[in-house]
């Protein structure tokens, strides 16, 4: 492999890399590209075309170190594509056999510590159709990189089948160049005056979306995610581009707009955050690079009654300016700076998305080789509801993924049903037209409010100091060291062991900087999912004491 060079991680991959500690196992953040090739494929040109695209992009051929916020970047690394050969089977044990193995390398847990989190697999269905499948950890890619990935490998396979080096445009700056950039500009007063912005704007919204669910929510999210779709044709897809233009507003606000409305009709809340993805590609020379640059940014919708669809529009627009121009903040330091409160069941801001899927639409064509993009693997869902809007030449389609831990298919049906009959009403409606209009035949949906038992922890009812005679010392060594670690992460000398870790200004960074303290100071590593289940020192060093009493039971 040889040189390694090292740089610190962007904000964006610190909260991949803190996820992939706290469940190294979930495969929520594996990116994957499933591409059909007919025709006479050349394992060795893929081989080398894939070879060629990770010397051209560090982010690709980049592993992390799993005690500090470094990403290492290697000289070299050789990617060899793997081939499975189902070419021997019957029609219907090689389709069996192909999900399985499409769902093996998409759930396969990568070792971010040791090696790229890439991973490529070609399986032969017949000796001319085979099955290209992608996978890469979100860490290093996202969804734009996917088409830039796409790309490049089809023209340094179009070069190299013609017996051509493949020319590509130099790439000017490396992702390890933009997470040094990031980290300079992100600091200091510029940061608070943004993180300051948010707070005003997130200040009194619902601290979740309470929508009915059909089953208890879990205590530790699955991510067992399913989809629903559903078409809406071109008339629709043009009424509703002339309702949002005549207000200004764009096709994603107008959806925005109906989604808020349905999820606040059935919630009973009278505001709703919805989360939406930003590329994050501030600056042109990052615009050709493999990384992940995306974030997130939470949009506040208020629907107060009285409004007209205008009016409705005009506070969705005013939502989404503001948003894009404070897009920068990433997500991650937004959590930390808010603080709100913790339940392990759910996403902290917001429970549900909305996105526009406007990534470049790129050539995959490769020389005697039919290439057709397959959608991607169900069964992944980050969120309790992702919406994905798609405009094309035909209409609209609606593409919602939802949370099988909570929903049922029908209930995912009936809700996407019930945006698709808003946005109907919005399509032949008139600006001034009341909103109130399109709520008639909104119905609650199924399930029970009330069903989850997810974790809830509400912050402390005030952020005073506690008098000397509320602090609880430790009662033996192991509880000393802990609390030494406690105290020291925090800056806060007066705690004690039955002070909360996160209730004195914890955070899921400081959680990690707390794990490898305890380590140090005890040889015990604790699991980031420990600093949850119990966060005292006293609960910590219970878990230690177990653990080294395993150890020495075990007879070492």
């Amino acid at each position: 492999m040889g040189e390694e060079f090292l740089f610190p991680l962007s904000f964006q991959q610190a909260r991949l890399w803190f996820l992939h500690q706290l469940d190294p196992g979930n495969a929520a953040y594996h990116m994957p590209v499933t591409l059909r090739l007919d025709g006479e494929l050349s394992m060795e040109t893929l081989r080398a075309a894939f070879q060629h695209v990770v010397d051209r992009h560090e982010a690709l051929r980049t592993r992390f170190e799993p005690d500090t916020q470094v990403q290492a970047v290697l000289e070299s690394w050789a990617v060899t594509p793997e081939l499975v050969d189902l070419s021997g089977l019957a029609p219907e044990a090689r389709r069996r056999e192909l999900d399985r193995v499409r769902l093996g390398v998409l759930r396969e847990p990568f070792d971010l510590w040791s090696a790229p989190p890439l991973r490529v697999v070609v399986v032969r269905l017949e000796p001319r159709v085979h099955v290209l499948l992608i996978v890469i950890h979100h860490i290093v890619c996202d969804g734009w990189s996917l088409g830039v990935l796409a790309a490049e490998l089809s023209a340094a396979y179009t070069a190299l089948r013609g017996g051509r080096a493949p020319e590509l445009p130099d790439l000017p700056v490396q992702y390890g160049d933009f997470a040094l950039w990031q980290r300079e500009r992100l600091s200091g007063d510029a940061l608070r005056e943004e993180l300051d912005h948010w707070s005003r704007v997130l200040t009194g919204a619902p601290a979740a979306l309470e929508l009915a669910t059909d089953r208890p929510r879990p205590d530790v999210p699955t991510f067992d995610g399913a989809r629903v779709v559903r078409a809406l044709p071109e008339p629709v897809a043009l009424g509703l581009e002339r309702l949002a233009h005549g207000c200004g507003a764009s096709l994603f606000m107008a959806v925005l707009a109906a989604y808020a409305m349905v999820l606040c009709r059935l919630s009973g809340q009278d505001a709703v955050i919805v989360g939406t993805v930003t590329a994050g590609r501030s600056r042109p020379e990052l615009e050709g690079l493999v990384g992940c640059f995306i974030d997130v940014v939470p949009l506040r919708v208020d629907v107060p009654a009285g409004l007209s669809w205008a009016g409705l529009l005009s506070r969705v627009r005013t939502v989404c300016l503001e948003a894009y121009a404070h897009q920068e903040v990433p997500f991650e330091r937004l959590v930390e700076h808010l603080q709100p409160v913790r339940d392990l069941s759910r996403t902290p801001v917001f429970q549900v998305m909305l996105n526009g899927q406007d990534t470049p639409r790129q050539d995959l064509s490769w020389p005697g080789v039919e290439v057709t993009g397959e959608p991607p693997e169900p069964g992944v869902s980050k969120y309790d509801l992702t919406l994905d809007l798609h405009r094309n030449t035909s209409g609209m389609l609606l593409d919602l993924e939802y949370n099988r831990d909570v929903f049922e298919p029908a209930t995912a049906s009936g809700l996407l049903g019930q945006v698709a009959a808003v946005l109907d009403l919005m399509a032949a409606a008139a600006p001034d037209t009341p909103v109130e209009a399109a709520l008639t035949g909104l119905r609650p949906a199924i399930g029970h409010r009330d069903g989850f038992s997810g974790r809830r922890i509400e912050p402390p009812a005030t952020g005073s100091r506690p008098g000397e005679g509320s602090r609880v010392p430790p009662d033996d060594a192991v509880e000393a060291r802990v609390l030494r670690c406690v105290r020291d992460v925090l800056g806060k000398e007066w705690l004690g062991v039955t002070d909360d870790f996160f209730d004195h200004g914890g955070s899921s960074m400081l959680a990690m900087k707390l794990a490898l303290d305890i380590e140090q100071a005890t040889g015990y590593r604790l699991v980031l999912r420990d600093l949850f289940d119990d966060t005292t020192a006293r609960g910590l060093a219970v878990k230690v004491r177990a653990a080294t009493a395993t150890y020495e039971l075990g007879g070492h």
